[in-house]
């Protein structure tokens, strides 16, 4: 059955980023969303010839061309699944081309779908797959750029020295007070309260990526704004509150723009990372999907870990409960998902209350070395540097 759904990949995970990037677009509009339950509904029937039937409507309808790229690219992919499976390889062929020409770039579905089997050794599909081999292999090309250095600029660009606003701050303890952050965290291990926190506000906020953020930018008006407008709110801003509410309870933490190589790709992550005292380690936690990673023994990783693993394929496990506004994560697709986003980080250099909203922001990215030289979009972008250690520096 068609395996490239008419939703973006990785469960619409968007969200607005550091200054000077863009938000992707919203949802496909729901008529469509139905529109692929009733083709999923045919290929279980194996009804082929009406599943085309209606995907050829719909590539043909007025409002077609209004879609985004990559829901048109998942149209004609389903279409060209159907006409292989109909043994009708060169109309096959010709739909998986428009698919790649408006940019299909999902290689994990790609590279293991058996409805195109019948194209596999033909030389169209071999050109077509070399293309989206290029742009969507992600375990590929982050293992490009896995290497952050030495290298000269990390020599003459020094990671500035990040900061964590104490939890004797005023905003954070009406923080801590308004929301019984003591009560949510509870009495457990560190790490128990770490996963408590996060949990919360996964069980605060509904996700909406295409949201807009609102002002100020803050854990507490966020949260008062979703209860009274019944809204949701984007995976920024998810991150945003559960970093103050770790702030506001002591725990050193940042939040992590995690982004992909094409910086035309409106689609990236953001999530947060905490300092436990007790694995003296940074951890990985996403609010957005409840989720974080494993060694596969029970030991939770940080940032770096899950990079790092997902570039040599070591054991590598999505906690149990991962979840998209209630729905169950796939861990493959999210593995993918995050192997997309992992190629740049960024990280705010001030962690407190309210940064996103500060009229003067600073921000440090992390590239790696194979990155050609090149200079932040704006100031509030701030350093691009190469060195892991001074970027993931002990609180």
């Amino acid at each position: 059955m068609p395996r490239l759904h008419l939703a973006p990949l990785g469960p619409a995970l968007v969200c607005l980023i550091a200054p000077g990037l863009r938000a992707q677009a919203p949802l496909p509009p729901p008529d469509l969303q139905a529109e692929n339950a009733r083709i999923q509904e045919l290929w279980k029937g194996k009804r082929y010839e009406e599943a085309l039937k209606v995907l050829t409507l719909r590539a043909q309808s007025p409002t077609f061309s209004q879609l985004g790229a990559e829901t048109r690219a998942g149209v004609h992919y389903n279409m060209a699944c159907a006409a292989s499976l109909l043994g009708r390889r060169g109309e096959a062929l010709t739909y998986l081309g428009t698919a790649v020409g408006e940019g299909l770039k999902d290689w994990a579905t790609f590279s293991t779908d058996s409805d195109l089997d019948s194209l596999r050794k033909e030389p169209g599909f071999l050109w077509l797959e070399a293309i989206v081999r290029q742009r969507g292999d992600f375990v590929g090309i982050l293992r490009r750029f896995q290497d952050y250095g030495p290298t000269l600029a990390s020599v003459a660009t020094a990671a500035p020295a990040f900061t964590y606003q104490p939890q004797d701050a005023p905003d954070l303890v009406a923080l801590r007070k308004a929301c019984r952050l003591d009560e949510v965290a509870g009495s457990g291990s560190e790490f128990e309260r770490i996963v408590n926190l996060m949990r919360w506000v996964h069980a605060q906020v509904r996700h909406d990526g295409s949201s807009k953020n609102p002002e100020p930018m803050n854990a507490l008006h966020l949260l008062e704004v979703c209860r009274t407008e019944k809204r949701g709110i984007n995976c920024r801003m998810m991150a945003t509150i559960l970093n103050e509410a770790y702030l506001a309870l002591g725990f050193k933490s940042r939040q992590v723009t995690c982004q992909p190589l094409d910086e035309t790709d409106p689609d990236c992550h953001v999530i947060t990372t905490v300092w436990s005292r007790d694995l003296g380690k940074w951890l990985y936690m996403d609010p957005t999907m409840e989720a974080w990673f494993t060694d596969g023994q029970g030991h939770p990783l940080s940032i770096a870990e899950v990079r790092e693993r997902l570039i040599s394929g070591g054991p590598l496990e999505l906690a149990k409960g991962a979840n998209w506004n209630g729905r169950p994560e796939n861990p493959a697709t999210y593995k993918a998902y995050m192997a997309k986003n992992l190629v740049r980080i960024t990280c705010p250099v001030e962690s407190a209350y309210g940064y996103e909203s500060r009229p003067e922001r600073r921000y440090v990215t992390l590239d790696a070395a194979a990155f050609p030289p090149r200079p932040a979009r704006d100031a509030a972008e701030g350093l691009i540097v190469h060195d892991p250690v001074a970027f993931w520096v002990r609180p």
